[in-house]
């Protein structure tokens, strides 16, 4: 009996040694998880380093364009408050002031939305990024309302919030103290309430 448990020890010791052996690094693992389609490319189109209002690295944003006109969009990003859902958007101009005069990041602008409509139907409006209990968020999801070489041509920025995005889904049976009309008032359907930015990174050419 002896004699066939450490036949069996040996055997599953280096099945375990084969699959360390075979476990994919980090680096894989993202590239692996930002390739949604089987015509993305690994190397990303753009992509945007994303800082707080200290103006620390806190993470990146990767584009990668395929070849049917959608993009795959890679963000991990850490050091937020957590938990919980954060506002994440395209804005319309490519300047991340974190002192910015009217406040960190105002420099940015409003929403990339380049037909003028209205949240959530901006062409920057993103889904929002979910924060971890140990600050840490990521995220992959692809999007055909921009493509990686526009947001470079346009000259935008990668916005993170402080808190949640409604995206302006608010009921009629909701009235708003500045508005006469139900539902949502002129501030959520530009923005979302998704209150202060707290990250933001200018969108470029990776090098």
């Amino acid at each position: 009996m002896r004699k066939y448990m450490i036949v069996a020890m040996v055997a599953i010791l280096a099945t375990g040694c084969a699959q360390d052996e075979q476990t994919p690094s980090e680096d894989e693992v993202e590239e692996v998880n930002a390739v949604q389609h089987e015509n993305t490319p690994l190397k990303p189109s753009a992509m945007a380093e994303i800082i707080n209002v200290n103006q620390d690295v806190i993470g990146e944003a990767n584009f990668y364009q395929d070849s049917q006109g959608k993009t795959v969009v890679h963000t991990k990003v850490e050091g937020l408050e957590p938990a919980g859902f954060h506002g994440f958007h395209i804005h319309e101009k490519g300047i991340c002031e974190a002192n910015g005069a009217d406040g960190p990041f105002t420099t940015a602008g409003g929403h990339y939305s380049p037909e003028d409509v209205s949240h959530d139907h901006h062409a920057g409006d993103m889904p929002s990024l979910y924060v971890n209990e140990d600050g840490t968020a990521q995220a992959t999801f692809m999007m055909d309302r921009f493509g990686a070489e526009e947001l470079i041509d346009a000259n935008v920025s990668v916005m993170i919030h402080e808190g949640a995005d409604n995206f302006a889904n608010i009921p009629d049976r909701y009235q708003s103290s500045e508005s006469d009309a139900p539902g949502a008032d002129e501030e959520t359907k530009k923005a979302g309430d998704a209150g202060d930015r707290i990250g933001c990174g200018v969108v470029v050419v990776p090098e």
